[in-house]
Order: C-alpha cells, then structure tokens, then sequence
C-alpha cells in the first residue's frame, strides 16, 4: 500500500526530527499515526461513496438491460409471427392473382371466339335473307308484270323469268308439278297465259313460303342477337371483375413484400440489440463481481492496517508508556558539568570533546553528557566502561543512522525518477485516452448523420413510391376512361356508318369493321322491311314509288360516300389513339413495375446499411465506454502517482536538501565521540 509506504516514510523522517525538537518524541509518533488513521478512514469513506455509485450502476444497468433484453424478445417474436404471416398471405394471394388473370384470359378467349361465331352466324344470315329479299322482290316483279297481261313470250324476255328459272330449282317447297309447270311456261315460246291464273297462283305461293322462311330467319337472328348479347355482357363483367382483382391484389403482393422486407430488417436489428443486451449484461455481471471482490479485500486490508495502527497508537499512548518514554528520555541538561570543577581533568577533556558536537540537539549525547555528569557528582571511584560503552554505541548508532540516510536518499532519488517517468507515461497515455475518445464520439456523430440520412432516404422514397402508386392509379384511370371513351366514339360511328350502309349500299352493310348491331336496330330494320312487303301485296297503289324515287337520291349517295369515308377516317383517328393510349399504358405499366423494383431493392440496401451502421456504431458506442472507463483509471492511476510522488517530497525533501549537512555534522559528532574515548583511556589532546 502506497499510503503505508508514504506513513512509515513519513514517521521515520518524522521521529528523526522529532528527536532533535521535542521533550518526548513518541507524542509526535502517535499524532503521525493518528493522521495515518484519519487518512486511511478518509480513503475508505471516499472508496465506499464511489462502490456504491458503482453499485447503483450494476443494480441499474442489470434491471434496464434485462427489460431490454425482454422488450427485444417479445419484438423479434411479434416480428417473426408477422413475417411469417406476411408471407403465407402473400404466396396466398400470389395464387389467386394467377388464378385471376387465368380467369381473366380465359373470359377474353371465350369472347373472342363468342364473338367471331356470331360475326359469321350474323354474315351468313345477311347473306340468306338477302338472297330470300332478292327472290321475294323477284317472284314478286314476275306476279305483278303477269297479272298487268304480259304474255308468255315478253315475259321471258324480262329479267325476272332468268331470275325464276334459277328460283324455281332451289325452292325445296315447291310441289313437282307445279315445278314441271312453271318451267314449262317459262321455256314456252309465244304468248301463252296459263288458264285460270295457274302460274300467278304458284308464285304467290312460293311468296308465301320464302315470307315464312324469312320471319323464321330474322326471328333466329334475333335470338341469337340476344343470347350472344347476355354472353357478352356476362363476359365483360367477369373480364371487369377479374382486371379489378388483379389490380387490387397486385398492389397487395407489392404492399405485403415492402412489409415482409422491413419486418424482417426490424427482426434482424432487434436480434442484433438483444445479443448486445445480454452480450454487454454478461459482461456487467463478471465486472461487478470482480469489482466487488476486489472492494471487500481492499476494505478487508484497510481494517486490518487501521486496526494495526489503533493497536500501535494504543500502546505508546497509554499513561504508563508515557511515562515510561519519559522517564527513559529526559529533557536534556542545559548545564555544563565541565563549570562545577575539576576534580578529573579527563572527565573535562572528554566532556569538552563531547560538547564540540553540540550535545544539545542530540538526545543521545544529552544522555551520555547526564551519565558523565552523575558520575562527576558521585562521591564513589568513577568507573568509565559504562561511559565507553555508551560512547561505543553512540558511535554505532550515528553510523546506523549514516548508512539509513544514505540508504534512504537511494531510495527516494530511485523512486522519485521512477514516479516521474511514471507520471509522464500516465500522462501521455491519458491524451492518447482523450484524442481515442475524440475520435471515437466524431466516428458516433459521423455514422448517426449518415443513419439519419438513409433513414430520410428511405422516407422520402416510401413518399416517392407512395406518390408514383397514386400517379399510376390515376394515370389508369385516365388511360381506361380515354379508352372506353374511344370505343363507344367508334361504335357510334359504326352505327351510324352501318346505318348508312344499309340504306345506301346495302351490299356493303355486312362489311360493318367493328361491332354487330344491337339488337334493337336489328328488330326494327328487319321489321320495316317485313312489313313493306306486305304493304306492296295489299294494293297497286305504291307500285310506282321506287320508281319515283330512282334518280333523287344519286348525289345523297355521293354525299354519303363522303360522309361514310370522313366517318372512317375519324374511326381511325380514335382506333390510333387507342393504341396509342395502349402503348402509353403498357410503358407507363413497366416504368412503373421498374421503379417499384428499384425502389424495394434501395429500400432494402437502406435498410441493411443502416442495420450495419447502427451495428458498428454500437460497436464504438461499447468502445468509447471502455475507453472512458480505462481514461478514468489512468487519470485516478495519475492521481494516485501524483499523490505518491507529493509523499515521496513529503518524506525525502528534507533528507535530500539536508543529507550533507546531517553527514558532516554526524562525522563531527563522531569524531567528537571517539576523541572522548580516547581522553577517558588516558589519551593526551593539547
């Protein structure tokens, strides 16, 4: 212990002077070591203030390191379930995306092939029932110029007798005879009119055959209108329903691998936080406990030194010591025997050899000068072996004394040389601590404004993202509004051309390029037709309408042709904007996709830097701790040596400013002792 060290040094220099100041030395021994006490109770009172900090440190860290360490276990837990559910619901939904746009593939093909089944069934049917119209008007055409008197061999010579004669072979419901009949008279030469109106009343009845057939023709029509149209209907809600689950279940599979991705960062850092927490509480454990260990032996060994010191301070403080110590070390005579005669010469001689060494600052010399004394006022023979013995071990004990300051001066130049090396190697490695420690908190500092600002990088690319999703959903929103926009533009052109068509060309009415005609047209058209047929039967009233009619509406065809075609370039136009709009859709679509992409792998190189960042910086967080702790000990190690070197001043100045001195002054007392010697053996100094 360096304070003992410090103590015994102190109380040796101490007692050296005490000897040559003080009546009884021993008073300042006991206050020496009563101040040695009060030292040694000073430093355990300021030990125990500083373990039970200590201890308040362990007690605190142990309990808010243990809570940590739950609160991380219950979040990696919690995290964990999560992820895990994430994940299940995502492969879930995962399959029914795929399921959905299965469906939706599917609704679209069978469309496709609905509505090409029922392009042609519409074609074929255009196709019959105009042939059948064209019969009709035909056979008609041949019962009007036959009824008006038109004989047999005119008659043949008309277009409608070709037209009959190819008629006539085609109709199935036309009995043989009747068939015989008819090709007879229109292979006949001359003007032959069959009797009884025989051939007038075969065509009316083939007219009243095709009209049946035509009503049964626009009456499948219709129905088949009207079921492809509860198909397509039924197709395009599926096809709708089918778009609107894969576009909410696409932003779900893209919302749920974000959630999976920070869900298992957050796991990850909360793994990384709960090894650290019970990392650094194993840690805490073995120091507290080695600390502790160490604090009961130090106060183990501070009681056992106090209680030596109380022992000692016991025994030369007690009354009787004292006394003791006081009668064995009497204040010294200040008289000098050598004035009260000169009954011996020699005892004068040696007496004035003694006083050269200046006995009065000796206790020793006080002691030999009272021996001496007495025996010069004793009235028996004086006997000097006494004397000689005591200047015999005077002469030893100043030479002890010689040899312990010369040893001591050694040891205080050694250890003053040594505590001043030691000083400044302390003192270095605590600005090497101070400089380590600077660093390390700029390290801190530097890495937590770069984990703040991936943090912000990561917020505003969730805003980026965030905002990118509304933009795509709005730019959708535009892009099907456009579209179905478009498309009902076209269809009304197409019904409007189509209409057009059948009025003006209606050879090139089933050349309508976009949709069939709804059903409502369908039933309105054929049925006017229907029943103007039936109106030219009733009467010869509106035999001469189309006749009227036949050259005014040329230059209307004309100025329909126009119309037509700037109908078919507008249909153009919207059909380019739809693809145009397709494209953009589709671009936008994979920018999109692209951009979702990079930002989750950003996102995620973000979150792995910052866990590493966060890792390292705890790391140093831990380093600059220990470093802290390892700058106090050094700065409590240079107290401790500053301490010890103010001791070492304490106890060696003195010997080191003064050995010279005492070891002249040693040998002159010395040699005063040894010629005193000599003058009481009988030698003669003139």
């Amino acid at each position: 212990m360096i304070s003992k060290v410090v103590a015994v040094s102190a109380l040796a220099a101490a007692g050296v002077q005490a000897a040559s100041t003080e009546a009884n030395p021993i008073r300042r021994v006991v206050t020496l070591m009563q101040d040695m006490q009060k030292e040694l109770e000073a430093e355990g009172a300021k030990e125990d203030d500083l373990f039970k900090k200590f201890s308040c440190y362990c007690s605190g860290n142990t309990e808010n390191l243990t809570k940590a360490g739950e609160e991380a276990a219950a979040q990696i837990e919690e995290l964990t379930a999560k992820v895990k559910a994430e994940k299940a619901e995502k492969k879930q939904v995962a399959e029914e995306l795929k399921q959905h746009k299965k469906d939706r593939s599917t609704a679209k093909q069978d469309l496709e092939k609905a509505t090409a089944i029922r392009k042609k069934e519409h074609e074929t049917y255009l196709a019959t029932a105009g042939d059948t119209q064209a019969n009709i008007e035909a056979t008609k055409g041949a019962v009007k110029a036959l009824e008006s008197g038109m004989g047999g061999a005119a008659f043949i010579q008309t277009p409608f007798a070709s037209q009959l004669k190819a008629l006539v072979s085609t109709v199935e419901s036309v009995d043989a005879n009747d068939r015989e009949t008819l090709m007879a008279f229109l292979q006949a030469n001359g003007d032959y009119v069959p009797a009884s109106g025989q051939i007038v009343g075969i065509l009316k009845n083939m007219l009243d055959e095709m009209d049946k057939g035509l009503n049964g023709m626009v009456s499948d029509e219709d129905s088949a209108a009207a079921a492809f149209k509860d198909l397509k209907a039924a197709k395009q809600k599926e096809i709708a329903l089918a778009t609107q689950a894969i576009e909410s279940k696409t932003e779900r599979v893209g919302e749920l691998a974000v959630s999976i991705v920070q869900n298992e960062g957050a796991a990850k850092d909360a793994t990384a936080d709960l090894e650290d927490s019970q990392k650094f509480l194993a840690n805490l454990a073995v120091t507290c406990k080695e600390k502790q260990t160490e604090y009961d032996e130090r106060v183990k060994i501070r009681q056992d030194e106090v209680a030596a010191i109380s022992e000692a301070i016991s025994v030369l403080n007690d009354d009787d010591a004292l006394d003791v110590f006081k009668s064995a070390l009497p204040r010294a005579n200040k008289g000098s025997f050598l004035q009260k005669g000169a009954k011996v010469s020699k005892i004068a001689k040696a007496m004035a050899m003694i006083s050269k060494a200046d006995f009065t600052k000796s206790p020793a010399l006080n002691l030999l000068a009272h021996t001496i004394q007495h025996k010069l006022n004793s009235n028996s023979k004086v006997d000097f072996s006494s004397v000689m013995k005591m200047i015999d071990d005077m002469v030893a004990l100043l030479k002890k004394e010689q040899a312990d300051d010369e040893s001591h001066k050694t040891y205080c130049e050694g250890e003053l040389d040594t505590s001043a090396d030691e000083k400044k190697d302390l003192k270095q490695k605590i600005a090497s601590l101070d400089s380590a420690i600077s660093e390390m908190r700029d390290e801190i500092a530097a890495l937590g404004e770069k984990i703040a600002a991936l943090t912000a990088e990561n917020k505003a690319l969730d805003t980026s993202v965030a905002e990118a999703t509304e933009q795509r959903k709005q730019e959708h929103a535009d892009y099907t509004a456009k579209v179905q926009l478009n498309e009902a533009a076209i269809q009304l052109i197409f019904k409007a051309k189509n209409r057009l068509q059948k009025f003006y060309n209606p050879d090139q009415h089933v050349a309508a390029p976009v949709a069939e005609p709804t059903e409502e047209e369908l039933s309105h058209s054929f049925k006017v037709s229907f029943v103007q047929i039936k109106q030219h039967n009733q009467g010869p009233e509106l035999e001469s309408a189309p006749e009227t009619w036949e050259g005014g509406y040329q230059s209307k065809g004309k100025k329909s042709n126009s119309v037509m075609a700037l109908m078919d370039r507008l249909t153009k136009e919207l059909e380019t904007e739809v693809k145009e709009a397709e494209h953009d859709e589709k671009t936008a679509t994979k920018e999109y996709q692209e951009l979702m992409a990079d930002a989750q792998e950003n996102r995620a190189a973000n979150t792995k830097s910052i866990s590493d960042k966060n890792k390292s910086k705890a790391d140093i967080e831990v380093k600059l701790e220990e470093t802290k702790t390892q700058n106090i000990v050094t700065k409590d190690q240079l107290t401790t040596t500053e301490g010890y070197i103010a001791d070492l001043h304490q106890s060696c100045d003195f010997i080191l400013a003064n050995f010279e001195v005492r070891r002249e002054a040693r040998t002159a007392e010395q040699e005063s002792l040894v010629n005193a010697k000599a003058v009481l053996s009988g030698a003669d100094f003139k």
